[in-house]
């Protein structure tokens, strides 16, 4: 008996507590990987993001050319505020089906998203070129597009996101490129095929071009799925009770409300404001839209610098200027001057909010960025949806009179800025206590 008891093996507390940490090491899930922040397949999603940019804001930059002919010539019954109610449910749609599009992505369904708005932008400009009546128009145009772009858009500022650290301001810049690519090309191609081959298969080219788009975005997001966190409510309730989440996000609503003014009326403007020909009209879309590109990378360029959240409060308050100075370009001129200073914010406003969100100040748990991020979205797409049908009721085109649309655009991206005062001070104090935390700022003391 003693002899077994000898032979039995016995155990230190050592032991037993090295086999413990083991045992719950193994158990313990890793953490997962850094984000690449460059790199092949990082930039690959850059391009994708590219091509689903240019077939979401591209196609909604490019509205103010069918407004001006849908009241010249398709839909000469119907008033410029009703027509301006098909570009509204498109850009409305194309930023509120992030509030689906966001939790989807954080739940795996990347795939699915990518592939269903392909088709419905495609399918949805080959039924506009069908219309002959308005409402027909509004479901092709407003409905079936702008749920489409919805569908792409915010996934792919997702998968950026992840992909990026301190490049994700310019990665989504150059992303945001094919918004500004798309409304140069997309006004030209319309203007100058429309009268030789007719509005049916002016429009059907343009949705070829968005069919070649879609299939290189397919083709390099559909290769993996996503990555599945666990399955999540449309909304994080948690955000709904933070401050600096929800200024941010009603101020957006005051940036949108203001911001498709001037993009939906600038031809209308300046045929009937300043008498240029219908040509140079549709052209100014073009002028406008191009210069926002340099608006969408630029101020980017500056890095860590330049935190995204005051690039934006620099946006907003110059956006201020721009607004209240639109009522003095009296001059063809003057007018492509102003429409080069408003394209360049106007591509820096839809570009840093994107940014922005990923900071822990909105996103304190980056497993809910798309949750947040399509939260942000939704939120602020009310400005989008009733801001110009407003404008529409208060300008009249008989007369050229557009000064109360103005300064109503004015007064609201000056609301806009004063709403950000607060979550860019916040931005401010996090950074600064992290840098003091890491040594980089010496303290005060």
């Amino acid at each position: 008996m003693g002899e077994s008891l000898e032979k039995i093996p016995t155990r230190t507390n050592g032991e037993d507590a090295n086999e413990t940490v083991a045992e719950t090491a193994s158990d313990t899930p890793k953490a997962p990987p850094p984000p690449p922040n460059g790199g092949l397949e990082a930039w690959l999603t850059v391009l994708a993001g590219f091509c689903l940019y240019t077939n979401a804001w591209g196609l909604l930059s490019t509205f103010g050319a069918f407004q001006e002919y849908y009241q010249t010539v398709l839909l000469k019954g119907e008033s410029p505020s009703a027509i301006s109610w098909i570009g509204s449910v498109q850009s409305t749609l194309i930023v509120l089906m992030g509030v689906i599009a966001g939790p989807m992505v954080d739940a795996g369904w990347l795939r699915t998203l990518v592939f269903t708005s392909s088709f419905m932008v495609v399918f949805g400009m080959m039924m506009t070129s069908l219309v002959t009546e308005y409402y027909q128009a509004l479901l092709a145009q407003g409905f079936c597009v702008g749920i489409g772009g919805g569908l792409g858009y915010t996934p792919a500022l997702v998968v950026i996101s992840s992909k990026f650290t301190t490049k994700r301001p310019i990665a989504i810049g150059i992303a945001s490129l094919g918004s500004s690519v798309g409304s140069v090309i997309f006004p030209i191609v319309f203007r100058r095929l429309q009268p030789n081959i007719g509005f049916p298969w002016a429009v059907r080219v343009i949705a070829f071009l968005n069919l070649a788009l879609a299939i290189i975005a397919c083709a390099i997001l559909l290769r993996k799925p996503g990555n599945k966190t666990r399955a999540r409510s449309l909304i994080e309730p948690k955000a709904l009770t933070e401050p600096n989440f929800m200024l941010l996000a009603v101020s957006l609503i005051c940036v949108f409300l203001a911001f498709y003014i001037p993009l939906f009326y600038i031809p209308s403007y300046a045929r009937t404001k300043l008498g240029t020909d219908r040509d140079l009209s549709f052209y100014m879309l073009s002028i406008i839209n191009g210069a926002s590109a340099f608006g969408r990378t630029t101020p980017f360029l500056l890095g860590a610098r330049v935190k995204p959240m005051y690039v934006l409060l620099w946006a907003v308050g110059a956006s201020v200027i721009a607004l209240f100075t639109w009522i003095a370009a009296t001059s063809e001129a003057g007018l492509i001057v102003w429409l080069c200073y408003w394209g360049y914010l106007m591509g820096t406003l839809v570009t840093a909010p994107a940014a922005i969100v990923g900071h822990p100040v909105f996103c304190p748990d980056f497993n809910f960025l798309g949750t947040r991020m399509g939260m942000m979205w939704g939120i602020c797409s009310v400005g989008g949806l009733v801001g110009t049908p407003i404008a529409g009721a208060l300008v009249d085109l008989d007369t050229g009179y557009f000064l109360r649309a103005q300064i109503f655009a004015g007064c609201l991206m000056l609301g806009a800025f004063v709403l950000q005062l607060w979550p860019t001070y916040s931005v401010f104090k996090h950074d600064r206590s992290k840098a003091k935390s890491q040594g980089d700022v010496p303290s005060a003391h």
